[in-house]
């Protein structure tokens, strides 16, 4: 791949230029902190309020697996627009801007020049992950007690790889269409379809999807099988995308 470490340090550049990383960084930090505190006070506020017409809503007091589950679940949906709206423009817009052009004019193969920006992308990720797991992480245990560890480095592993597949998805939708808006919607939609489809009876078990309920049950400690199958097929339709990618670049006039 000529020219990859090249691009990579371009693309990395980009990212703060653009403030992908500050706003990333941010949000997740926000999840990460107040989602905690949510699930803590929130059955307290709910039990607080006066019942009506005889009629009152008791809420069990949370425990520290309900505040992990719903850092995982907000950023499983909240997470995944996010990325796909940092993402949409990553190639429509060079390709329409013109800056494609110049830069696979260079020495420079258009495998590298995918392949940086899903490399510098999914630092990205894991850097803003990072921020958002150990502020829940240490949330958690402040208001809670207790949580558990190992089992939420794994789930947040796990996360960074369904985004890593969402990034993936928006990047060959990206190369596809001249519009980023187009791509962006495209590749939502794809991704919720492939989200509704874990929902039917063993088929989250081979489906991106499925790494996060594996993630949830490696919290919670209720199954401990691995969903080999799921992050096989993660990893396939993630080079699936970056070789269809490549192929719309190859195939587009620039």
């Amino acid at each position: 791949m000529r020219g990859f470490w090249v691009l990579l340090r371009k693309e990395i550049r980009e990212q703060f230029r653009t403030n992908k990383i500050i706003i990333l960084a941010v949000v997740f930090l926000f999840f990460g902190l107040s989602l905690p505190v949510l699930t803590k006070y929130l059955p307290d506020i709910i039990n607080s309020v006066p019942s009506t017409g005889g009629f009152a809503i008791e809420m069990p007091p949370a425990v520290s697996i309900d505040a992990i589950l719903s850092y995982a679940s907000n950023i499983a949906q909240l997470g995944v627009l996010i990325v796909v709206l940092l993402a949409m423009g990553s190639i429509a817009k060079e390709t329409e801007g013109g800056t494609a052009a110049l830069l696979l004019s260079k020495p420079v193969s258009r495998l590298s020049f995918i392949t940086a920006k899903l490399t510098a992308e999914s630092l990205n990720l894991l850097l803003g992950m990072l921020f958002g797991g150990v502020a829940c992480w240490g949330c958690t245990l402040v208001l809670f007690g207790d949580v558990a560890t190992l089992g939420f480095v794994y789930q947040m592993l796990l996360m960074v790889l369904f985004l890593i597949f969402c990034l993936a998805v928006t990047l060959f939708f990206s190369s596809l269409m001249k519009n980023q808006i187009a791509a962006g919607g495209l590749a939502i939609t794809t991704i919720l379809a492939t989200s509704l489809l874990a929902v039917l009876p063993n088929a989250g078990r081979f489906l991106p999807g499925g790494l996060i309920s594996w993630g949830n049950q490696l919290v919670t400690g209720q199954s401990m099988a691995v969903e080999w199958g799921a992050l096989a097929i993660t990893l396939t339709l993630i080079a699936l995308c970056v070789y269809g990618a490549w192929l719309n670049l190859r195939r587009k006039e620039l």
